[in-house]
């Protein structure tokens, strides 16, 4: 299974060699409709000097248009072909939306108001606003006829601009509301057909959002921020399942959106819900665990497990032995700091691995290791069964000196 992680992995990689260089405070806010130089729909035009720039095109209603904005700068030769930039379908196919780089290319109505990139274009698929390796595209069906303004945000290097028209179909879809409750709505998605909901939050309000399909969506939540700036703040994809679950605290009153997406080629129905829940309970502090110590206790089931809290000193090595009749696995790591998208508030979710021993099914498992500073490790004492013993396990620490 393709993550959402390494799909973002992946396009960072891309955008990494991108030679369209624009500062933070250069990202397009708005579109300068005084002066702005008028646009022949279907000619190249090259952007002249590095500051920001306007440009006005004349659209009938319904007319569908596209706006690229390119990197001419030389780039260093890639192997394998190179890709068809005349192709929609190579270009589709490279788009993205790459999140926390400023975005130069945005498009308004003649009164300067802005109409794409919408907030809702912060995802990575699916939206009026996207990135390539080659720069930036805009796909745009006027509302209504009339005198549209292009703004380019301040940039280094070639750059040019391209308006061409392009039968759409159908401008793009105002997200549909997304109800509180049981019921949810339903509908088709796909890896090329994504949806995408809005809702209005509370800051502080805990929510559930959860797809259900037979096919393997993900779920994508993006949330504004104080200065009303919108970023992806939770992704999920098969916390249940297939099935993608997002459980997470609201950190500010405002409109959130909600998109669905898949990783099969064939529609599918998907169902989504969005729930109000309590905050989960954290899980309980580990016990204190000394070196020279040794404990006794016991696991009720296969899923049972225990945490300690070994105080460690830098340079000195240290031995942990686990003695059970079943089969145990001992582990040593750190408190995980990230808070789990799903809301998973358990223990184990809230434990970061860093070394483990499973040697055999039965005996004492001895794990070794070496504090490189002074602080604190987390034991973790699990199983993958206890079978008919009564789940008593020993856990010993041997300071081995430094």
């Amino acid at each position: 299974m393709i993550t959402a992680a390494r799909r973002r992995l992946g396009l960072s990689l891309l955008l990494c060699g991108s030679a369209l260089a624009v500062s933070p405070a250069a990202a397009a806010t708005a579109c300068p409709a005084a002066g702005a130089t008028t646009l022949a729909i279907g000619t190249v035009t090259p952007l002249v000097g590095s500051g920001a720039q306007g440009f006005a095109v004349t659209l009938g209603a319904g007319e569908g248009v596209i706006v690229d904005l390119s990197s001419v700068a030389p780039r260093p030769a890639a192997s394998g072909p190179a890709p068809d930039a005349a192709s929609d379908a190579a270009g589709d196919a490279a788009d993205g939306a790459a999140s926390g780089l400023p975005r130069a290319l945005a498009l308004c109505n003649a009164a300067g108001s802005m109409l794409v990139p919408r907030p809702s274009d912060v995802f990575d698929k699916g939206g009026s606003y996207s990135r390539s390796d080659d720069g930036e595209r805009i796909r745009f069906v006027a509302p209504a006829a009339g005198r549209y303004v292009i703004g380019v945000a301040a940039g280094q290097g070639a750059r040019e601009v391209l308006v061409r028209r392009r039968d759409l179909g159908m401008a793009q879809v105002a997200p549909a509301a997304l109800p509180f409750g049981d019921k949810g709505v339903e509908a088709r998605v796909s890896s090329s057909r994504q949806l995408l909901y809005s809702f209005a939050g509370t800051a502080g309000q805990w929510v559930e959002i959860k797809s259900v399909s037979e096919k393997d969506t993900l779920l994508n939540l993006a949330g504004p921020d104080r200065a009303g700036d919108y970023t992806v703040i939770a992704t999920n994809d098969d916390s249940d399942g297939l099935n993608p679950v997002i459980r997470r605290k609201l950190p500010v009153t405002g409109t959130y959106y909600v998109q669905v997406d898949s990783l099969a080629e064939e529609e599918d129905t998907t169902r989504v819900t969005l729930a109000r829940i309590e905050a989960p309970a954290p899980p309980p502090p580990p016990l204190t665990l000394r070196a020279g110590q040794s404990v006794s206790a016991k696991l009720d089931n296969a899923d049972d497990i225990r945490f300690y809290a070994l105080p460690v000193v830098a340079g000195h090595s240290y031995r942990v032995d686990l003695t059970a009749v079943y089969d145990a696995v001992v582990k040593i790591g750190v408190a995980n700091p990230v808070v789990p998208e799903d809301g998973d508030f358990s223990a184990k979710a809230s434990f970061s691995e860093i070394k483990a021993k499973d040697v055999g099914t039965t005996g004492t498992e001895k794990l070794p290791f070496t504090a490189s500073a002074n602080g604190t490790v987390l034991v973790y004492v699990g199983s993958f069964g206890i079978g008919d013993s009564d789940g008593t396990y020993t856990l010993n620490v041997t300071d081995l000196g430094g």
